[in-house]
C-alpha cells in the first residue's frame, strides 16, 4: 500500500513586547511528521524553530532544525543550532547521532 500521511504544525506568536523591561520576544515553529501506510520505518519528524529576543541596541536570534528518523535497529537524529547577534551568525553546532534501539 502506498498511502502517505502527513501532519503539519505551525506555531507563530509573532513578536511580543514586555513593557516592564522593554524586551521583545518572538517565536515561530514549523513541525512536520510523515509516514507511509503501515511501514513503520517510514516515520519521520522534522522541526524548525526560530526564537528572537531584542530591545534597543541588542538583537539575538536562535534557529534550530531537527530531523528524527528510525529503522529496525536505531533512531537517527540530525540537528543544527545557529545563533545570531545583531545580524551575523556568532555560533553554530551540528549533531548527527544514532541511538541503538533496545527492544525487549
Amino acid at each position: 500500500m502506498d498511502y502517505h500521511s502527513a501532519l503539519d504544525i505551525v506555531k507563530d506568536r509573532g513578536m511580543q513586547r514586555y513593557e516592564e523591561n522593554g524586551i521583545e520576544v518572538g517565536l515561530r515553529a514549523c513541525e512536520k511528521y510523515t509516514s507511509v501506510a503501515d511501514d513503520f520505518s517510514s516515520l519521520t519528524g522534522r522541526s524548525a524553530w526560530t526564537m528572537r529576543f531584542s530591545r534597543p541596541g541588542w538583537d539575538v536570534r536562535v534557529e534550530t532544525s531537527t530531523v528524527l528518523t528510525w529503522n529496525a535497529d536505531a533512531f537517527t537524529v540530525d540537528a543544527t543550532l545557529d545563533a545570531y547577534e545583531d545580524g551575523p551568525r556568532v555560533f553554530s553546532r551540528t549533531w548527527n547521532e544514532t541511538v541503538p534501539r533496545e527492544l525487549a
